[in-house]
């Protein structure tokens, strides 16, 4: 039996390995970039929770992963094999499976972070839209950008206190100026409330114009929150849109539905 420190250290590494994985996926669902294709991480990761149940000597649970890791691997579409979201967004099986094992596993080896951050930012914001629309803490749900920004980076800033409220990217000729900044994890994120169909392409000129301004060699990932009062486009039609415009992957658009 190994020591629980390396155990917890073997645990905090795989759970790393699986959250780049997921981005990976999401990245190869909308450009199918062979730069971002995830199988070899998805397959890293079975092979590390291969390795920590196999050292802990549960000889039942590795099989059941073993067992997994061969269907995966066998199955027609492999790693890449995908189920869907109830809103018809498109998420990897197998990343779904490692997640269930390693939670298994967490609830008798727990890693003992408290600062560090467990779901990456992604994650967070999207967890975030059953708080800033909930009544019994809002008066009512955003009604503008400003409602959007202020709830969402009041809460941003208990998890990374190194949060920034509008920080200043200096240009030549014009400063940017996005609505936050992480300097903690290098991510500028803005914010953008759409309420009609015909604004749509109007946020789309707003975001591509963006892109351009916000570079900086400070901050290397950019999020671009669009709150919808109601269903109007798909968060991985705005990902593709940024795709086919020539936007790298180190950005990406989180849609909050109101």
């Amino acid at each position: 039996m190994i020591e629980q420190e390396k155990i917890q250290q073997a645990i905090t590494k795989l759970k790393a390995s699986i959250i780049k994985a997921d981005n990976f996926f999401d990245e190869y669902a909308i450009s199918r970039d062979e730069w971002v294709n995830p199988s070899w991480l998805i397959e890293r990761c079975f092979l590390q929770l291969l390795t920590i149940v196999e050292s802990l000597g549960l000889s039942k649970l590795h099989e059941m992963v073993l067992s997994e890791y061969m269907k995966a691997k066998e199955t027609k579409g492999g790693f890449l094999t995908a189920n869907s979201t109830p809103e018809g967004e498109p998420f990897s099986a197998s990343v779904s499976t490692l997640r269930r094992f390693l939670s298994t596993i967490e609830q008798f080896y727990p890693t003992d972070e408290p600062t560090k951050i467990t779901k990456d930012l992604l994650q967070i914001i999207r967890d975030i839209h059953y708080t800033i629309t909930d009544k019994a803490l809002f008066d009512d749900v955003p009604q503008n950008e400003k409602d959007v920004h202020i709830r969402i980076e009041g809460i941003l800033k208990c998890v990374f206190p190194d949060l920034k409220h509008k920080p200043t990217l200096t240009k030549p000729i014009k400063n940017f100026e996005p609505d936050t900044g992480i300097p903690s994890i290098e991510t500028l994120i803005e914010y953008k409330f759409l309420s009609r169909a015909e604004d749509v392409g109007t946020i789309a000129d707003e975001i591509l114009a963006d892109t351009r301004g916000y570079t900086s060699k400070d901050w290397k990932y950019f999020v671009y929150v669009i709150y919808e009062t109601s269903r109007l486009r798909r968060e991985k039609e705005w990902n593709e849109l940024l795709r086919q415009s020539g936007v790298s992957v180190n950005t990406t658009v989180v849609v909050l539905s109101g």
